[in-house]
């Protein structure tokens, strides 16, 4: 028999884990490195959270409902902190950014969530990190029309192999997101695509062993396993000179797989930084913004790297505390009835 869970259910330690993913990011656009690997595993997240939420869910969802449900969770946000990189731009250096592809043009794209999906192939734009909002937006329609319980594993890994291997033939690595490849390749999309499908495996590696045995026998070891594996990575900078971060969506799969059983002392433990992962998602569209003013201060007082990444992290999350609470998460919920109110309004009949 086919294993259903409830939908209701959270997955604490991957909360925190999504958390320090968005840290991490924060550290790369400061010092540089390997943080970029980040988008990748909020990617693998993502498949994993929709896969438990809507393809394995105990309440089956339409795909108009699933679409409401995704631009009220991405959208409001999104909207808000675009407009406050607008603000803040012009208050700096009293004129708004340039972009090869257009202000304007750039701009009606981010208001539509396209900003991303190969029509502006020269760069990212405005703020740039909004940029994996656009791609997990569009990989998200074509998850809830195109990929069911049925589809085959087998299929799911594959795509997204071919999906990996092309991006590493074609750019090298995996630090790609606007680049267009033979006039119809968008680099992010296929990045998005490849490691949410990863995602979705990730999920049915879970259900398959979760009353296992043998998973809380070996939990501790595993997760142990994982957090060096991922030390290494960082500690040996590969990925970064011969694109074998290729390989780092493959980790994410095994490792949002094994912390989502919650059975080892580490994840038992991640499992006190859940609202970390709460905040997530503001601290990742908020960042650019707290940065771009420290480091205009910067130059004026002499700070070097150390203080600007300490001021940022601190300001960044408590800034994120008071948008996720106060814009974030009711305007969330009001676009949300409000679509789901749209959906459900009975078309007018025929005179």
């Amino acid at each position: 028999m086919e294993k259903v869970l409830v939908s209701g259910q959270r997955f604490l330690a991957l909360d925190a884990l999504r958390g320090l993913a968005a840290l991490w990011v924060v550290y790369f656009h400061v010092y540089g490195g390997l943080g970029y690997l980040a988008v990748d595993f909020f990617l693998v997240l993502s498949g994993f959270i929709l896969a438990h939420r809507y393809l394995y869910s105990d309440k089956p969802t339409s795909a108009a409902v699933f679409i409401s449900h995704r631009l009220a969770r991405l959208y409001p946000l999104h909207i808000y902190t675009l407009l406050v990189f607008v603000l803040v731009h012009w208050l700096m250096y009293w004129t708004m950014p340039s972009f090869p592809d257009g202000a304007l043009f750039t701009f009606v794209q981010h208001l539509t969530l396209t900003h991303n999906i190969g029509l502006s192939p020269h760069g990212l734009t405005w703020n740039y990190p909004s940029w994996s909002v656009s791609v997990e937006f569009w990989v998200n329609i074509l998850f809830i029309f195109l990929i069911s319980r049925k589809t085959s594993s087998g299929w799911l890994f594959l795509l997204s192999t071919f999906g990996l291997v092309s991006l590493l033939r074609l750019h090298g690595n995996l630090n790609a997101q606007a680049e267009t490849y033979l006039s119809i390749i968008n680099a992010g999309m296929l990045r998005g695509m490849a490691s949410f499908l990863l995602g979705i495996l990730a999920y049915r590696v879970y259900l398959f062993y979760r009353d296992d045995w043998r998973v809380a026998r070996y939990a501790a070891w595993l997760e142990g396993a994982c957090v060096l594996a991922v030390v290494g990575i960082l500690w040996s900078r590969t990925g970064d000179s011969v694109g074998m971060d290729v390989f780092v969506p493959y980790l994410a799969l095994v490792m949002v797989a094994i912390f989502a059983f919650e059975q080892g002392w580490l994840s038992r433990g991640l499992r006190k930084l859940a609202y970390l992962g709460e905040i997530s998602y503001s601290v990742y569209l908020n960042h650019l913004v707290v940065l771009m003013i420290f480091r205009h201060f910067a130059l004026q007082y002499g700070w070097d790297k150390p203080t600007i990444l300490g001021l940022t992290l601190v300001t960044v999350l408590v800034y994120s505390h008071f948008t996720y609470r106060y814009l974030e998460i009711p305007l969330g919920k009001r676009l949300r009835r409000s679509l789901e109110g749209l959906i459900s309004k009975p078309l007018p009949q025929a005179a």
